[in-house]
């Protein structure tokens, strides 16, 4: 685990002290807004542009920066046929400003599309391999991303970071030619596109940061021990040395803790509910602590937080018998690992839908059934 993030380590998915630390501030925000102004629609907004980051995989980024690069040429020549033609006064000169007009628009504002129909292409096309991206990414953008990680213009095209807008920007301008007033147009200029083009992809990647309360059981998925180890034994390593996995670990210690806090606090105090909703804060967090029952979506968030810790157990028994040179059958083994991926994946998915229900009735004032008694929430 670093305390800081880089290009190199969010490329191979390194956590990040500090965007854990951001993570878990954007949570806080977020409430906070919700109890000032009594509306979780903040939330609820975030939570539905997060899946267009969430099912970002390597093919829908490649896709998005040939289509947007293919966009940035074709503006660049009609740029170039109109500024030919411009000299010669008249309609020419008024075209050639309305079309250097709307191809600056269009390179500014086409990411987004292009964005998203890279995506949806890629969901139509390889369904499975787009849900399975889900947890990475998830991961990459809550516990590997931080504010040292530039935003980028173009997702997944580095070369169109912040970092190297503003080295291009500031290099433009000689040195010996730099005085208070260049200076100052240089940052009003920088600030504006700032504002325009990257200012955008921040908030985008502190929404979903935010959304972490409802999306958080993505964390016990959200791993590559099974599909990155090349062997048995490599595999177990990653899962009981993994940072991510000590992630999991101590996320599923406190979620199990809560847990039995809140059983006591609900057999002990008779005025449990009542206390909890006495301050606005945690009456907007009520919903998801559910004061006065038992929610089934927390029983499957419980079992995952004792999966994930059986699992680390296990990984280290069974690590305990390959030094002892009596190494457990692979077979069986692998037939484990697999039914314990299988099972998290449920449990996550339906902790997440009930979860983001929820969300979405309080949020708009919907007189839609409450989760209590039913296992999903359109029984």
């Amino acid at each position: 685990m670093r305390w800081v993030s880089s290009k190199e380590s969010v490329a191979k998915g390194e956590l990040s002290v500090l965007a854990i630390v951001e993570t878990l501030c954007a949570i806080a925000l977020v409430f906070y807004l919700s109890s000032h102004f009594n509306t979780l629609r903040w939330l609820a907004i975030a939570m539905c542009v997060s899946p267009l980051l969430l099912l970002r995989t390597d093919e829908s980024t490649r896709l998005g920066i040939d289509w947007y690069n293919r966009i940035w040429r074709a503006a660049k020549g009609w740029d170039s046929w109109m500024d030919d033609r411009a000299p010669k006064g008249g309609i020419w000169f008024v075209a050639a400003i309305l079309v250097n007009f709307a191809s600056t628009n269009l390179r500014v504002f086409a990411p987004l599309p292009v964005r998203i129909g890279a995506t949806l292409r890629r969901l139509f096309r390889d369904l499975k391999g787009t849900i399975q991206s889900i947890p990475r990414n998830w991961s990459r953008v809550t516990l590997a991303t931080d504010t040292f990680f530039a935003p980028e213009f173009i997702p997944g095209d580095t070369e169109t970071s912040l970092t190297n807008f503003l080295s291009a920007t500031f290099a433009q301008q000689p040195r010996s030619r730099v005085s208070l007033v260049n200076f100052l147009w240089l940052l009003v200029v920088a600030g504006t596109f700032f504002s325009v083009l990257f200012l955008p992809a921040l908030l985008y990647r502190w929404s979903l940061k935010a959304t972490s309360i409802i999306y958080a059981p993505l964390v016990f998925v959200a791993h590559s021990t099974f599909s990155e180890g090349k062997d048995l034994r490599t595999k177990l390593e990653l899962i009981k040395r993994g940072d991510l996995s000590r992630i999991r670990v101590w996320y599923g210690v406190i979620a199990i803790a809560a847990f039995l806090v809140k059983l006591v606090l609900m057999m002990n105090l008779p005025g449990f509910a009542d206390w909890w909703n006495g301050h606005p804060v945690s009456r907007i967090l009520a919903i998801y602590v559910a004061p006065a029952e038992i929610p089934k979506w927390q029983l499957a968030e419980l079992a995952n937080s004792v999966l994930a810790i059986g699992l680390m157990l296990f990984a280290r028994h069974a690590l305990l018998r390959y030094e002892l040179q009596h190494p457990w059958p692979e077979v069986p083994v692998e037939r484990i690992l697999g039914f314990v991926s299988g099972l998290r994946w449920v449990l996550a998915l339906y902790a997440i839908v009930c979860t983001g229900y929820i969300t979405m009735r309080e949020a708009r004032r919907w007189h839609l059934p409450a989760l209590g008694e039913k296992w999903i929430p359109w029984q």
